[in-house]
């Protein structure tokens, strides 16, 4: 089950990869509405971008139940854990109080909001030059 823990995050970035791709050669164009960066098109890799996207959120609770279980065994083993995630619109706030889970807990979070910030500045950069 260790390895579940990846297949989400790895079909996000490769979504994400194939989405910016589809952008920068034209066949998907990137706009923003209101304050939201929006991606549409209709190009084959836009699709199989926006595919993988899907299925990575579609695959994210699988991979946190199967760390969850692993962090639980080990919880009962050195003593207890607890710890959680409130989603306040696309705001995540975690808590957590053992060492082991808040820690890969800081080291996710701070990947996906790297990722976001990589889209949020491509979109930004692809606008810029006239896309």
């Amino acid at each position: 089950m260790r390895g579940v823990r990846w297949v989400p995050p790895t079909l996000i970035a490769g979504g994400a990869a194939a989405i910016a791709v589809a952008v920068a050669a034209g066949g998907a164009r990137a706009a923003i509405v209101v304050v939201f960066p929006v991606v549409y098109g209709g190009s084959l890799l836009f699709a199989a971008g926006v595919g993988l996207f899907a299925a990575g959120v579609v695959t994210l609770p699988f991979a946190v139940v199967a760390t969850e279980e692993a962090a639980s065994d080990r919880a009962v083993l050195e003593g207890s854990a607890s710890g959680g995630v409130v989603l306040i619109g696309p705001v995540p706030i975690f808590w957590g109080s053992a060492s082991g889970v808040s820690r890969r807990v800081r080291v996710a979070a701070a990947i996906a909001g790297a990722i976001a910030l990589a889209v949020v500045v491509g979109v930004l950069v692809v606008l810029a030059r006239g896309g």
